[in-house]
């Protein structure tokens, strides 16, 4: 017996053609999720990396900036905005005889003595550079005077030697003078009660540039204890941003060599003073651009009473970041401009414009203040 001719026919054109489009649509409402979703999860990585960056940069720069003007804030009549002589295995060290590498190229070459001084606009995509000087002599912060008329080659008198040693690094400036010396108390000296501090060593010179030790021989002449050579090394470091969005740090005395690249993603760094305003109360009052007047970086190191009063004025720093993702969108992620300093008035804030082509990274800014203890005290 047969089966029934209805029994045999298979799917229609129709609901061939519905099942289809079903699918059709199932399958466009997954991929679209799928793609959706892992959009949603490199945003997040690109967004988690971001955080991380902007956090170990804060970090490093915070780390650097806090103890600036440590072993020499004490005597800020000699140690302020002297220009620094070193030497390096008889060779001139500072002032520097050629420009400092990338990113740095722009400073002076003359370097002036200072807790920090920011150099606007001298880094890569005109973004500012930071100057900062840390002594580490794990002393007393007390600049230790020198007897009148004992400056000599290789050594001067002071009143006791206690705590120095051996590869010591110690700071000869003068009242007045606008020039200081790097030394290096020599190998197997040992503190106490001898008053003669002999220098000698890698560091350690007569002369240099055309200033001589002897030249410290006048009264209300210091010694600052700054660190040691192998242990507890100061830090006269170069702050900026150079290529491929890298924060590059330079030490002056080359007791590291070369630039050294710090971190990544940083395409813009800007820095604002605070400032201590007349009549001095210990607060910061102000906050100054490094472009304002009496706070360039040309004015603070000409040396005179003026800057130095404008140095110790300036309590802490606002550090304000641009960072940048690696992660290149479909679409744009970002808006034209960004604001530093948003909460500060109209003239101290600053506004970055995204590159061209670029507003498909995504972008964030990060602001911190780092107060300077040291400069607090000085006198």
């Amino acid at each position: 017996m047969s089966r029934p001719a209805r029994l045999d026919r298979g799917f229609s054109l129709v609901e061939l053609m519905v099942a289809m489009v079903i699918g059709l649509v199932l399958t466009l409402t997954i991929s679209t999720m799928v793609a959706r979703q892992e959009s949603v999860r490199r945003g997040v990585t690109s967004g988690n990396d971001l955080t991380s960056n902007s956090a170990y940069a804060s970090y490093l720069l915070d780390r650097e900036l806090r103890s600036a003007g440590a072993g020499f804030s004490q005597a800020t009549a000699s140690n302020y905005g002297c220009t620094l002589h070193a030497s390096r295995n008889a060779a001139q060290l500072l002032p520097a005889t050629a420009a400092f590498p990338a990113p740095f190229a722009a400073i002076p070459q003359d370097y002036r003595l200072a807790p920090v001084m920011v150099f606007a606009g001298a880094g890569a995509g005109g973004s500012d550079v930071i100057a900062v000087a840390t002594g580490h002599s794990g002393l007393s912060e007390t600049a230790l005077p020198v007897s009148p008329g004992t400056a000599a080659p290789g050594q001067v008198k002071l009143s006791n030697t206690l705590g120095m040693r051996g590869g010591d690094l110690v700071l000869v400036a003068q009242d007045g003078l606008a020039q200081c010396m790097l030394q290096q108390v020599s190998a197997g000296f040992v503190g106490g009660t001898a008053e003669v501090l002999t220098f000698g060593g890698t560091l350690a010179a007569d002369v240099i540039a055309g200033v001589a030790l002897a030249d410290f021989a006048i009264g209300n002449t210091n010694v600052s204890l700054l660190g040691n050579a192998t242990g507890n090394q100061p830090r006269l470091q170069l702050l900026g941003i150079g290529a491929n969005n890298t924060l590059f740090s330079y030490d002056l005395l080359q007791l590291t060599a070369g630039a050294q690249a710090l971190a990544e993603g940083i395409v813009d760094m800007r820095v604002r003073y605070g400032v201590d305003s007349a009549p001095r109360d210990g607060t910061v009052d102000a906050w100054i651009a490094p472009t304002s007047a009496g706070y360039t970086a040309a004015a603070l190191r000409d040396g005179s009473a003026t800057s130095r009063d404008n140095l110790q004025s300036i309590l802490s720093l606002r550090v304000g970041l641009v960072l940048r993702s690696d992660l290149v969108d479909k679409t744009d992620v970002t808006r034209p401009t960004l604001t530093l300093f948003d909460t500060l008035p109209a003239a101290q804030q600053h506004t970055f414009t995204v590159p061209a082509g670029t507003a498909t990274q995504r972008y964030r800014t990060v602001e911190f203040t780092v107060p300077l203890r040291n400069v607090r005290y000085s006198r």
